[in-house]
């Protein structure tokens, strides 16, 4: 068969194989569920669900506010709220809808023996607001819950079924917006895990638009600028195109639906899988330029870079691999389906790229590589100036990685719930209104495992769990506290006609026992049931706190626990849980994690270029410079307060693996040189002058194409962009400064001094 007739059926059978990927790629699904991100295998992710199962979930929540100008104590305003309550309890999927107008104080009548229920705000006649409001104002679990602060909003609160799914969920936010719109209220503003499920999906999908649309036209433009041919273009990007959408039908046969990290990898597959193609055509052109015709500068092109290409490759795979061993799960899911797409791109490279070659007629590209000699003389005159400031360059390299140094013990690994996305999205923005002017979103959920039966009994215990409840009112900073011991304050007060003195844990066991017993009535289990499971002795304290930061709580929690250890002896048995927690005890590990993430693929890629090149040395030449721009990027994360979280934990190991590429590159290339039988130093000198071009070329490649991330709403996948952007930068910098120093300082014979001076001419 034929060279030609070999390209042809390369080329069907890949376009054949492309259409299946289509097929399997146009049946994906985006999800967002924050759940995902919980440690996996971790004692608290395992304490957590089971505590869910025993009382509910935290998150299973709609919270309605309404602004109004005036007060909230207005009577046409308060009716509306009433029939807006009354249509939101209605809907499908809502469990529980309470607001201001729907509140009750319950009394004991002790003639009939039963209780009687009088509303807490009347919206029968204005003349009873201002004292139902002064009422309200000083009854606990009111302002901060169903009243704002300021006075000038009301809130709905609503729970819905559990664990409904991502359709179900969409419904409900839909059912709700159109409910309150139907009011035309002056202002609302409508949060929920079901909502924000919705928003992040519909902002996923816009997103993944832009991205590899931003991505296509700067990866054209800059293909352009370096071969100045449609062909130069088209090659590089049908490869890249290929092997996302091979990945995206690898992912649909692996059963995994798209999520938020999932989102970026088109974005990330474009640029990084751009790179073997560039440096094949670069040194394709130069062998063209050098006078061999077209079969044969293919096939030289392809044999002398071949080992190098597969390094990158594999290198490249290996860092985005580690992410695998994360232990939250979306990571790990990013890290494999990556590190498939970067080999898938490379296997492209090599089948599609030469058939499209031989079969083509790239007539422009050629002739602009034969006339080409602008790269060759600034990389000559930047190699001199190199060479000519080698001492300065080194102290100077010395001072940055100090400084570095130093910042980069500065991070700070800290979090809150929506800080992933911008402060102009409209999640965002009510989310930080419900922060401002109700008790916060941020759930608060604690376990306490009681040591025997009757321990609930025992008046010493429930005065210790009613001195917890109020230490987390009063300094932890929990909105009203839902607790059994408050449901005791409650029952006693209803006992005692409703005076407010009476909102207290009574002293006597016997009347400890009288509120007990109706709390275990049919009529109040329900709700009982939530703060205590008498199957598993279990007590429940639950509220809501402001997302102030992982950091905040950290300390918080350390207070807590000295003071439960000299008030609280009886309560020691518990754990803080639920999903706000979890996502700190996610950052808390996110350190350990990245120093051994990164420093497993750190040396697993200094092992591989040892064993390839049988020559330590390779080793410190391929780790050394890749370090550098590492180093100087984590000090400026801790010089700018960037935090260290899950979005940002992932950065180190995709900028190590893409910058070592090029280190890869320049090595393969003086050992080619080397063993044609050119000395050290005229080899490095080689060497930048024609591999110095691609590697800027697939510099600007990727730069361009992680920094179209910047335009996200996800900080998180800004930060991604901005900070492997820069890292790259830095890195192709100290390549192209560094490492001609260091390989004449590793492979030196003579002194260095002499080897240097006979080179810089």
């Amino acid at each position: 068969m034929s060279v030609k007739s070999r390209s042809i059926f390369t080329i069907l059978a890949l376009m054949l194989l492309s259409a299946g990927a289509i097929y399997l790629a146009l049946g994906l699904r985006l999800s967002y569920d924050f759940e995902d991100f919980f440690p996996k295998e971790d004692p608290a992710t395992a304490y957590f669900f089971k505590f869910r199962d025993q009382f509910e979930t935290d998150n299973d929540f709609f919270f309605v506010a309404i602004e109004n100008d005036k007060s909230v104590f207005d009577l046409d305003f308060l009716k509306k709220i009433d029939s807006l309550n009354n249509d939101l309890k209605s809907l499908k999927n809502v469990q529980e809808a309470i607001g201001p107008t729907q509140l009750y104080s319950v009394a004991f009548d002790p003639f009939f023996g039963g209780m009687f229920q009088t509303p807490m705000l009347s919206i029968d006649s204005a003349s009873y607001l201002k004292s139902d409001s002064a009422t309200i104002w000083n009854t606990p679990g009111m302002v901060g819950v169903f009243f704002s602060e300021d006075g000038k909003s009301v809130a709905v609160n609503m729970k819905h079924t559990q664990k409904l799914s991502k359709m179900e969920c969409d419904q409900l936010s839909d059912e709700i917006e159109v409910v309150v719109a139907k009011y035309k209220f002056h202002k609302t503003h409508v949060i929920g895990r079901a909502l924000g499920q919705k928003l992040y999906v519909e902002l996923m999908v816009r997103e993944l638009a832009l991205f590899i649309s931003l991505s296509l036209v700067l990866t054209i433009l800059f293909l352009f600028i370096a071969f100045r041919s449609g062909w130069g273009i088209i090659i590089p990007t049908l490869v890249v195109l290929l092997a996302i959408i091979w990945t995206l039908g690898f992912i649909r046969i692996m059963g995994k639906d798209v999520d938020l990290m999932l989102t970026i990898l088109p974005t990330i597959l474009f640029v990084v899988g751009m790179s073997d193609s560039v440096h094949v055509l670069t040194k394709y052109l130069q062998e063209i330029r050098a006078g061999r015709d077209k079969i044969d500068a293919i096939k030289y092109a392809f044999k002398s870079i071949r080992l190098a290409t597969f390094l990158t490759a594999l290198t490249t795979s290996i860092g985005f691999f580690t992410l695998y061993f994360s232990n939250i799960q979306p990571i790990s899911d990013f890290g494999v389906y990556t590190a498939v797409g970067v080999l898938l791109a490379y296997g492209l490279t090599f089948t599609l790229l030469p058939a499209i070659l031989i079969l083509g007629q790239p007539k422009r590209m050629v002739a602009f590589a034969v006339s080409e000699d602008f790269w060759t003389l600034k990389l000559h005159r930047f190699f001199s100036w190199i060479l000519r400031f080698r001492f300065r360059i080194m102290v100077v390299g010395g001072i940055l990685i100090a400084v570095g140094a130093y910042y980069t013990s500065q991070i700070v690994v800290d979090n809150k719930m929506l800080e992933d996305l911008k402060d102009d999205h409209i999640l965002k923005q009510e989310f930080n209104f419900m922060e401002k002017h109700f008790a916060g979103c941020r759930p608060f959920e604690m376990g306490i495992q009681l040591t025997n039966d009757s321990a609930i009994a025992k008046p010493e215990v429930m005065h210790q769990l009613d001195t917890l409840s109020q230490y987390l009112i009063q300094r932890y900073g929990v909105g009203y506290v839902f607790s059994y011991s408050n449901l005791i304050r409650e029952t006693n007060k209803i006992f005692n006609y409703g005076e407010a003195s009476s909102y207290v844990v009574p002293q006597e066991k016997e009347d400890l026992m009288e509120t007990e017993r109706l709390l275990a009535n049919s009529e109040m289990k329900e709700i009982t049931r939530l703060t205590y499971n008498d199957s598993t002795n279990m007590l429940r304290i639950a509220g809501k706190v402001g997302d102030v930061g992982r950091v905040h709580f950290e300390q918080e929690n350390e207070k807590l626990h000295a003071f439960m250890k000299h008030h609280c002896p009886d309560l020691m048995n518990y754990e803080l849980t639920g999903t706000a927690h979890l996502i700190d005890v996610n950052n808390k590990s996110l350190v350990e994690n990245t120093v051994w993430d990164l420093l497993i693929s750190v040396l697993v890629i200094g092992i591989i270029m040892g064993i390839v090149y049988k020559s330590w040395r390779m080793v410190p030449l391929t780790i050394i410079p890749n370090l550098f721009p590492l180093l100087l990027v984590a000090g400026i994360m801790g010089l700018t307060g960037i935090p260290l979280k899950v979005s940002t934990s992932i950065i180190f190991n995709i900028a190590f693996g893409i910058a070592v590429d090029d280190t890869i590159h320049f090595l393969a290339r003086v050992k080619s040189f080397l063993n044609e039988g050119l000395s050290v130093q005229y080899a490095v000198k080689r060497t930048f002058l024609t591999t110095g071009k691609a590697m800027i070329v697939t510099t600007l490649i990727l730069s361009a194409g992680f920094t179209t991330l910047i335009f996200s709403q996800f900080l998180g996948t800004y930060y991604i962009g901005l900070l492997v952007s820069l890292t790259l930068f830095i890195a192709l910098f100290a390549e192209l400064i560094y490492s001609p120093l260091i390989i004449l300082y590793f492979f030196r014979k003579r002194g260095v001094k002499r080897d240097l001076k006979e080179i810089e001419g």
